[in-house]
C-alpha cells in the first residue's frame, strides 16, 4: 500500500500518459488499498479545509444541500454510490487517455462555465462554439502527423489532468447552497474533492476506468454511511 501511495504522490506531482495494463493480479486487494488511499487524502482534505474555516482564513461557506435533503434514503443511496460514480467518471476521467477527449472536456467546462455565471442552461450552447474552435486549430495544426500529435499530447497531459481534478473539485461547490457564490475561495472548500480527484485520475491511468468507477463508488459508499448514521 505505501508503494501505492508514494507512486500516487509522485504521479500526482507531473502526471505522465501511462497504459492501462490488461488485467491485473489480485484486483479486489489492489481496488482495497486503493480505497483506503483514497478516503486517507480525502479525509486529510476534509480536515484541512475544516480548519482553514475554523481560524477565520476562509468564510464560513454556509448550509450544504444535504441540510435541506429531501430525498429519501434509498434515493440518497442510488444517486451517491451508483449513478454520480458513473456519470462522474465519464466525465471526468474517460477522456483522459485521448486528445480528441481532452477538447470535448474543456468544451464542456466552458459550457458549465457560462452556464454557471448566467444562472442558465442555455449557456452549455456554448461548448459546440468552443469544441468547434479548438477542433478547426487541432485539424488545422497537428493532425496532419502522429509524432506532432503525440509529442503535444505529452506536454499538455500533465496541465490536463491537473484540470479535471480541478474542475472536479469546483464542481462540488453545487454541494454547498451559497454554490458558484463562494468564489474565489472555492478551491479551498473542496481540498477533499481536489486530493479524491487527483486519486481517481491516478486509478483511471494505472488501473483502468472500471476500477476508478469502483473506487469513487467505495468511496461515496463510506460517506453515505456517515450520513446515515448522523441522521
Amino acid at each position: 500500500m505505501v508503494n501505492i501511495f508514494l507512486l500516487f504522490l509522485w504521479y500526482s506531482k507531473w502526471p505522465w500518459l501511462h497504459s492501462v495494463p490488461g488485467k491485473l493480479k489480485n484486483p479486489l486487494l489492489i481496488l482495497a488499498k486503493l480505497t483506503v488511499i483514497c478516503l486517507f487524502v480525502g479525509f486529510m482534505g476534509g480536515y484541512f479545509s475544516h480548519l482553514l474555516i475554523q481560524m477565520k482564513l476562509i468564510p464560513d461557506p454556509g448550509p450544504s444541500i444535504l441540510d435541506h435533503n429531501d430525498m429519501s434514503q434509498f434515493q440518497f443511496f442510488i444517486g451517491a454510490v451508483l449513478v454520480a460514480p458513473v456519470l462522474e467518471e465519464l466525465v471526468f476521467r474517460a477522456q483522459l487517455t485521448r486528445f480528441s477527449g481532452m477538447l470535448v472536456f474543456i468544451s464542456l467546462i466552458f459550457g458549465l462555465l457560462l452556464a454557471a455565471l448566467v444562472k442558465t442552461y442555455w449557456g452549455f450552447l456554448i461548448s459546440p462554439l468552443i469544441f468547434g474552435i479548438l477542433f478547426l486549430i487541432y485539424r488545422f495544426t497537428v493532425a496532419g502527423s502522429v509524432a506532432r500529435k503525440f509529442n503535444l499530447w505529452q506536454r499538455l497531459f500533465p496541465w490536463h489532468f491537473h484540470l479535471t481534478a480541478l474542475c472536479f473539485a469546483l464542481v462540488h461547490l453545487a454541494n454547498y447552497e451559497r454554490g458558484i457564490a463562494l468564489l474565489p475561495y472555492g478551491l479551498l472548500y473542496t481540498l477533499p474533492q481536489l486530493a479524491i480527484g487527483l486519486m481517481l485520475g491516478f486509478t483511471r491511468m494505472f488501473y483502468g476506468l472500471k476500477y476508478a468507477i469502483a473506487l469513487h463508488s467505495l468511496y461515496n459508499l463510506f460517506f453515505v454511511i456517515v450520513v446515515f448514521m448522523k441522521q
